[in-house]
């Protein structure tokens, strides 16, 4: 069984479908054992084999599988919160979770007027380095002080965490973190945290854009929408669909 999962993660994980070779070098079995169980998963409809490049593929009852998970998953329900956030504000909407010190962004919408932030799916993101991180450790379960020792080990500039004590302070009065972007000072965010099924903060949910259409005094404005996107968001197991189990 270990091993029938294992070809089938590999071939999952391949965008154009392996040969039994290459499903045996990335394995680590050997071709006749590989042959056997991809043939037998064949025959079960969860692999299927190309005729033209022999390369072995999802087949129907894993894509079949696969679409009914996505569907109980709440990644539907979260990608139309986020395409209403990103026609409210005019700018890109993304959630994103926590792992470890870095965000995992999951979503994005892309603002559709043409000087925007695009959104980067799957990218990893130092806590510091986003709104969504600092949304998420300013009410996780850690202290303000631990929080802040937190940002302080992600990378935050400067030898003491009280900076970061006061910035996580603002974000809890707000219910919402403004942060620029520290790479592009022209970009900045706003963002606010997802509670889960478990009353747990491992998720946010931010606008990005140019700084220039996020000035301070529409920071309320925009805070609370993204706040009201954070609320339609609570519950979706968004995160199981993601591998946070």
């Amino acid at each position: 069984m270990a091993r029938a999962a294992s070809v089938l993660g590999v071939v999952v994980d391949s965008p154009h479908g392996l040969t039994t070779t290459e499903i045996a070098k990335a394995t680590g079995l050997t071709v006749s054992t590989v042959h056997r169980l991809a043939h037998t998963l064949v025959s079960g409809n969860l692999l299927c084999r190309d005729q033209g490049s022999e390369r072995f593929l999802p087949g129907p009852l894993l894509l079949r599988l696969a679409r009914k998970a996505l569907g109980s998953s709440g990644v539907p329900e979260a990608a139309d919160v986020l395409k209403e956030l990103a026609d409210r504000t005019g700018e890109t909407a993304s959630i994103g979770m926590r792992r470890g010190d870095e965000v995992l962004v999951l979503l994005s919408v892309p603002s559709t007027r043409p000087l925007r932030y695009t959104g980067r799916p799957g990218a990893r993101v130092p806590l510091l380095e986003s709104a969504l991180g600092c949304a998420i450790v300013a009410f996780g379960t850690d202290p303000v002080g631990q929080a802040a020792e937190v940002l302080t080990r992600a990378g935050r500039d400067g030898p003491e965490s009280w900076a970061n004590e006061v910035d996580l302070l603002a974000t809890q009065f707000r219910g919402y973190a403004v942060l620029d972007d520290p790479h592009d000072p022209a970009l900045r965010a706003i963002a606010a945290p997802v509670v889960g099924a478990s009353e747990h903060v491992r998720m946010a949910v931010e606008i990005q854009g140019p700084a220039s259409r996020i000035p301070e005094e529409r920071f309320d404005e925009l805070g609370s929408v993204v706040r009201a996107a954070a609320g339609a968001l609570e519950g979706l197991p968004i995160s199981i669909a993601f591998g946070d189990f």
